[in-house]
């Protein structure tokens, strides 16, 4: 009884195990594209005459990181470990130096807002706490 539910499913079963297969390969093709890509269009903002070299330093990141990368993520880790140690060191300055022009910004972690919101509010406090982000 088994075998015969088995091999009456059996292509729907491999369509869609290729289907996966192929939409894991794409997601892992254009994943770190746009990822580099959103990065490198960050220099337009601060400086909007590198708009020109924003895809050819993309395409330059991205050669680099596959070709570091087929030797091992060790390798990946080496180059870009410490680039973004600096990165991340960099945004805990900005942020604490914001935080200690205005503290209060920390009273957003406070959950008695919340509750206030949801009492206040109802419904309307619960569809805008669905809507942020965890």
């Amino acid at each position: 009884m088994r075998r015969t539910w088995l091999r009456k499913f059996q292509f729907g079963i491999l369509l869609l195990g290729i289907t996966a297969a192929a939409l894991f390969y794409s997601d892992s093709l254009i994943t770190p594209a746009i990822s580099v890509l959103s990065a490198v269009e960050g220099l337009e903002v601060g400086q909007p005459h590198l708009s020109t070299y924003v895809v050819p330093l993309t395409v330059a990141i991205l050669i680099a990181l596959f070709a570091v990368q087929s030797r091992g993520t060790g390798h990946v880790a080496a180059y870009f470990g410490p680039v973004m140690t600096l990165w991340f060191v960099s945004l805990a300055i900005a942020g604490i130096t914001n935080i200690a022009d205005d503290p209060g910004v920390l009273n957003a972690f406070n959950p008695l807002y919340a509750a206030r919101l949801l009492a206040n509010h109802g419904y309307i406090g619960l569809f805008t706490m669905g809507a942020i982000a965890p």
